[in-house]
């Protein structure tokens, strides 16, 4: 669907271009097609964010399932670490082989 947005923008600033510009056909090509890629751009970076969002609510759901994670080669578990919802980080209890040490849920597995 986001495809038929980008070609109706595409399509509205050429004829803005064609009614409002001197530019040549040629140069109204070449703006339209940087557009495009501007738009391309940020469709595939939002697509990325999407992805990495999805990826730490699955770490965040395996932590509050109780099952153990992989964060930089340290054992994370809600034994010994506790979640931070606001950061999104997984902060370790004094006490612990690891106290001090936070892991961001992005990096782990």
């Amino acid at each position: 669907m986001s495809y038929l947005y980008i070609v109706a923008v595409i399509a509205l600033l050429y004829a803005g271009m064609h009614f409002f510009t001197e530019l040549s056909h040629r140069q109204k090509l070449s703006m339209a097609g940087v557009l495009l890629l501007i738009i391309a751009g940020a469709v595939a970076w939002n697509q990325s964010v999407d992805a990495q969002q999805e990826h730490v609510r699955a770490v965040i759901l395996k932590f509050n399932q109780h099952q153990t994670l992989e964060c930089r080669g340290v054992e994370v578990n809600d034994r010994t670490f506790t979640l931070s919802v606001g950061t999104q980080s997984f902060i370790a209890h004094a006490g612990t082989p690891h106290a001090g040490q936070i892991f961001d849920a992005a990096g782990c597995r």
